[in-house]
């Protein structure tokens, strides 16, 4: 038989199988399959449910592609980069700072991965149309794959000779089925008829029904019940997400690209005279912030508080509000690059280009002040998931500053440096937050 036609099989028989793992893992709660690697320093337990039912997704859809693509298809190193992240965002879930947070972001890198692994993103790699990427794999290819998985069975029948002529009979499973359910029924009366007779067939079915009927109580037939009806929407939609994205040929995706481009495009109306008063303005008001506040920028770096605050007082204030800066400095950006004017080239003019990298440097800066008062905090009450998220936090937007400094002066892209390192930097501040748990 052809590897082609296995792979699409297999990928068909175990997508119900992924779906009902998804429902109990995901939704019932996930205290079955546990390991504590703990060895006398604290308390450590890793619940590996989250990157086995990871695992069996990136394995499922494998199969789904290499069944639509050709068994031969080799994966890109995005790919194999998306399917790593997939699997240890689920890994760290359980020790991560916030379970909930790797959960999404589990999600997240699940879906982008089958588009990454069938070379389906709008902008032909990982680009600035991300979020639509992901509203694509979320929604159009998920829905619109729903009947793939009635319409895929096909590739159980038979294949005919060109004369058009059936190679083999055709089996019926459905008639497969019914004798067995036939045959059941013939065996569980003749048992009966032999019980009637024999006292010790009798007093061994006795028991073995009353073991039976302990362990279906144990396992709760009610709730698997549940579990395999919800099993079947999950299972239509992740299917669909794996069937739709690899049958997909990426015309509709350079459509929709070639669509944003042409809006982006029919935005940028706004004068550089505008952009530079603008920009000025925020780049002016962090400069004379920084000269008033020079102390309090200073007093992360130098353990230094000023009189009458507290450390922890100190060592809080202002934290979130300027990790909040740093996005208002972002969000700016953006809008400058939607709405002002360019050359022909696309190229921003000199002074634009000067004022965005001062407005990012001093974003730059605002990250380096968030880490210091961050880090005397920490000198001071140790760890909590809370703190080294918020150290994650003001990190990647410190790194996305710096990419875009990059973009603005090389006029090359630098999105996908930034989003892959968000990525990776999480796992590594997931492993270390497991790690600090463990010593503390």
């Amino acid at each position: 038989m052809d590897k082609k036609v296995i792979f699409q099989r297999l990928g068909i028989l175990l997508a119900y199988p992924l779906a009902y793992a998804y429902i109990r893992f995901m939704i019932d709660g996930t205290g079955d399959f546990s390991i504590d690697p703990s060895n006398g320093a604290g308390h450590f337990l890793i619940t590996i449910s989250y990157p086995i039912l990871a695992l069996v997704f990136i394995i499922v859809n494998e199969f789904v592609r290499r069944g639509r693509r050709g068994a031969a298809s080799a994966l890109s190193p995005e790919a194999i980069f998306w399917y790593v992240m997939t699997f240890m965002t689920a890994f760290t879930a359980s020790f991560g700072p916030g379970l909930e947070l790797s959960l999404f972001a589990m999600h997240l890198c699940a879906v982008y991965s089958v588009l990454v692994s069938n070379n389906m993103l709008l902008g032909g790699k990982t680009s600035g149309f991300i979020i639509a990427d992901l509203i694509d794999g979320f929604y159009v290819k998920s829905f619109a794959g729903f009947p793939n998985f009635i319409i895929d069975w096909q590739c159980f029948k038979k294949n005919q000779d060109q004369s058009g002529e059936v190679t083999s009979p055709k089996k019926n499973p459905l008639g497969a089925i019914v004798f067995i359910f036939v045959m059941i029924i013939l065996m569980i009366i003749s048992v009966s008829l032999m019980a009637s007779i024999d006292e010790d067939i009798a007093m061994f079915f006795d028991d073995f029904l009353s073991n039976l009927e302990d362990y279906l109580i144990d396992v709760n037939l009610f709730e698997v019940f549940v579990r395999m009806i919800f099993a079947i929407p999950v299972c239509f939609y992740v299917y669909g997400l794996f069937s739709r994205t690899a049958k997909s040929n990426g015309n509709n995706e350079g459509k929709v690209a070639s669509w944003l481009n042409r809006i982006l495009g029919k935005g940028k109306t706004v004068s550089a005279v505008i952009v530079y008063v603008a920009a000025g303005t925020f780049v002016l008001a962090y400069l004379l912030f920084f000269i008033k506040r020079m102390a309090y920028m200073l007093g992360g770096f130098t353990g230094t508080v000023p009189e009458g605050k507290l450390v922890a007082y100190y060592a809080r204030e202002g934290f979130f509000e300027l990790v909040g800066i740093m996005a208002v400095n972002m969000c700016v950006y953006l809008a400058i690059i939607l709405f002002g004017k360019t050359n022909k080239d696309g190229k921003f003019a000199l002074p634009a280009r000067i004022l965005v990298t001062l407005l990012m440097a001093e974003s730059i800066i605002f990250a380096v002040v968030a880490m210091s008062k961050l880090g005397l905090y920490y000198s001071i009450y140790g760890y909590t998931p809370k703190r080294i998220l918020a150290m994650w936090g003001s990190l990647a937007l410190g790194f996305a500053s710096a990419m875009t400094i990059c973009t603005v002066n090389r006029n090359k892209p630098h999105i996908r440096a930034g989003i892959l390192f968000t990525a990776a930097s999480y796992v590594a501040i997931c492993i270390l937050s497991g790690v600090l748990e463990t010593l503390s």
